[in-house]
């Protein structure tokens, strides 16, 4: 009775509650009968899901796992707009595919061919000239980086969470359209949402040429050639990174 005074301020019983929300006693419920909010509250809802997250990032996934928890039905909506090279990544958000999980397999092997040049100072006797193949280490660095997409979709899957590839927009307060890449449109119901999408790098509007003569982050790691002495424009903390690997 302490708890149930703590919640919803009385102790007499029976108290009743549908689907969390607290009705109240005998008379409560009598007239929440009566003007059909009863009715009402025990039909339900017709929609697809209870929760649709918009986004399949750390932040989207560890919330879509969560929810399933409590019994709730829940979809995970995530695509990748590809950038002006074309260039597009699987399911895990940024970190995974185009930031913290690339930019250290990369900076690890910057790290490495420093310390191949250094080690002739130490006594080490290196044969032959250091040479360094970025293909590579592109290549493995995106095999990697595929094998953790695939186990965020195994994870989904095993926690009954459904998965939808596609691009989404609002339709209304629980309504969603969804258009695949091959531009097929669906509409999904909810009763709650959640945005999780995360940011994208975005290009100067004041600069002529921009998208046809520079890349962005999100291209760096999936990039077929070695990009050679590189101007980094911005100094936020994915600049640094990204300049101090190169």
């Amino acid at each position: 009775r302490q708890a149930l005074s703590a919640r919803v301020g009385r102790t007499s019983v029976p108290q009743v509650f549908i689907s969390g929300q607290h009705i109240g006693g005998c008379d409560d419920t009598h007239r929440a009968r009566d003007d059909g909010l009863l009715a009402k509250l025990l039909k339900g809802h017709d929609y697809d899901y209870d929760l649709i997250v918009i986004g399949g990032g750390s932040g989207g996934l560890a919330a879509s796992k969560e929810a399933v928890k409590y019994n709730k039905k829940v979809a995970v909506l995530d695509f990748v707009v590809p950038t002006p090279l074309g260039t597009a990544w699987g399911l895990g958000g940024t970190c995974v595919n185009v930031g913290c999980i690339p930019k250290k397999l990369m900076h690890t092997a910057a790290l490495i061919g420093q310390t191949l040049k250094d080690a002739p100072h130490y006594g080490w006797n290196i044969p032959g000239e250091i040479t360094h193949d970025w293909n590579r280490m592109k290549d493995e660095v995106q095999n990697y980086v595929k094998s953790i997409n695939f186990g965020y979709r195994v994870q989904l899957r095993e926690n009954k969470v459904d998965y939808i590839n596609a691009f989404g927009c609002f339709v209304d307060s629980h309504t969603i359209k969804c258009v695949d890449k091959k531009a097929k449109e669906t509409t999904l119901t909810a009763d709650k949402f959640i945005i999780a999408v995360g940011e994208r790098p975005r290009y100067p509007t004041d600069c002529p040429g921009v998208k046809e003569f520079a890349i962005t982050s999100d291209d760096l790691f999936s990039l077929p050639y070695c990009p050679g002495k590189t101007l980094v424009i911005g100094a936020s903390y994915v600049a640094l990174e990204c300049a101090g690997f190169l």
